[in-house]
């Protein structure tokens, strides 16, 4: 299934250029021990450039693993460059929720099963192992919906400041095309390269 690309920009420098135009504004996202924000430099975008790829992300004084980190690529055109990216969450929190609520589904549905047999069997909700039996395992999946989409809601306001750091460094400008799908996955989907 290819996806929609959030961010499609022209520039009129080479690709090579463009990269390079853009790794020396923003800083590596490495981490260290000695800093406020969990990574060494001080420049506000945080990112790395790899080939033809580079990902983009807001530095915060705060930990949110569900914020948004801008995955692109450039790609040489007759005229310059065309810079192709997409908003997406670091892989390791994607993998974690998608087990948290496999989880939360298969220990949940028994318990909210034989919970609600034994509170129709009673008739009433007195006992409190019958109203933690209904309410935990709710509680567990609601959880694994809704905190992500949490955490994306309170750094969205990120996207801005990056998208400008990225049509500034490139002197690039939207490029006129219908709606493009994604055929490309980026490769620099992980906290470690």
């Amino acid at each position: 299934m290819k996806e929609k690309l959030d961010i499609t920009l022209h520039s009129d420098y080479p690709p090579n250029l463009c990269l390079a135009k853009l790794a020396e504004r923003i800083d590596v996202d490495q981490f260290t021990l000695f800093s406020f924000s969990g990574y060494k430099g001080d420049k506000p975008i945080l990112g790395r450039v790899a080939g033809n790829e580079f990902r983009l992300h807001k530095r915060r004084y705060w930990h949110n693993s569900f914020g948004p980190v801008l995955f692109g690529r450039v790609l040489p055109d007759f005229k310059g460059t065309t810079i192709e990216a997409y908003w997406d969450i670091w892989k390791w929190p994607r993998i974690f929720m998608k087990v948290w609520l496999g989880f939360a589904i298969a220990i949940g549905i028994p318990i909210f099963l034989v919970s609600a047999r034994d509170a129709i069997r009673e008739r009433s909700l007195v006992s409190n192992d019958n109203r933690l039996g209904l309410a935990v395992p709710v509680i567990l999946v609601l959880f694994g919906l809704l905190f992500p989409r949490i955490g994306a809601a309170l750094s969205f306001p990120e996207r801005k400041h990056v998208i400008e750091l990225l049509r500034s460094a490139l002197m690039a400008g939207p490029r006129p095309l219908e709606e493009v799908k994604r055929n490309w996955k980026t490769s620099l989907d992980s906290w470690w390269g």
